[in-house]
């Protein structure tokens, strides 16, 4: 991205507005080493990106604005009704799904559910060894109409780089969750826990669809500024 002592422009800031992850002084350091002049010219350029555009670097909350990007859940409308009771959870799981359940409360993205579709959820240890709560949604993914998005071919990614200086990378907070499940889909999603029912209001991963519908849609809202 280009700052001020290249002598170019910072780029304004698109109509569609989405949410990314700061550079942290860590991965500085990793990618550059102990170098100091160059961390230092760095932090100064992070220390200007987020004062211009501090507002795209807030954690997202809520319910993103009902649009042409809602995510659908299409299914066979014969299949039977997956309901699954809830797997059973150790103490530290009971503890961590507590603090998931209520973060995700808190920011809109999910609600009390009554739906006749329940999923369980399983935890899964990261390489930090906390826990990622993951809702087990195969029995819906198993009757969800499946859809179809292209890779694009890395040879015309490429040529599209020709003659490019200035690169830039965005990694999306919660990028699913960015996204809002249609009103009629929202009861498909729920999902069971030993002591709550709950149901999205946004895209949760696991879902099958959901990649392809998200690369649609970061397509579209880059396409005008490729």
């Amino acid at each position: 991205m280009p700052t001020e002592e290249t002598g170019q422009s910072s780029p304004k800031a698109s109509k569609d507005r989405i949410f990314v992850f700061d550079i942290r002084e860590r991965k500085l350091q990793e990618e550059f080493g102990e170098d100091e002049s160059v961390l230092a010219d760095l932090g100064k350029w992070r220390v200007q990106i987020r004062g211009e555009f501090d507002d795209l670097f807030q954690p997202p909350k809520g319910v993103p604005l009902p649009g042409e990007h809602d995510f659908r859940i299409n299914m066979d409308a014969t299949a039977k009704v997956p309901y699954y009771q809830p797997y059973r959870m150790t103490q530290a799981e009971r503890a961590e799904f507590e603090v998931q359940i209520r973060k995700l409360l808190a920011n809109g993205w999910v609600t009390n559910s009554h739906s006749r579709y329940a999923a369980p959820i399983i935890f899964v240890k990261k390489p930090d060894a906390t826990l990622r709560m993951c809702v087990d949604y195969r029995g819906l993914n198993k009757i969800t109409t499946k859809d179809r998005y292209p890779l694009p071919y890395i040879e015309d990614l490429l040529d599209k780089l020709h003659g490019a200086q200035v690169f830039t990378k965005l990694d999306l907070a919660s990028r699913y969750h960015q996204v809002q499940l249609h009103p009629d889909d929202c009861h498909k999603t729920a999902f069971i826990a030993p002591d709550g029912f709950y149901e999205y209001k946004v895209i949760p991963f696991s879902l099958a669809n959901a990649p392809a519908a998200f690369m649609l849609m970061i397509n579209k809202i880059l396409h005008p500024h490729q």
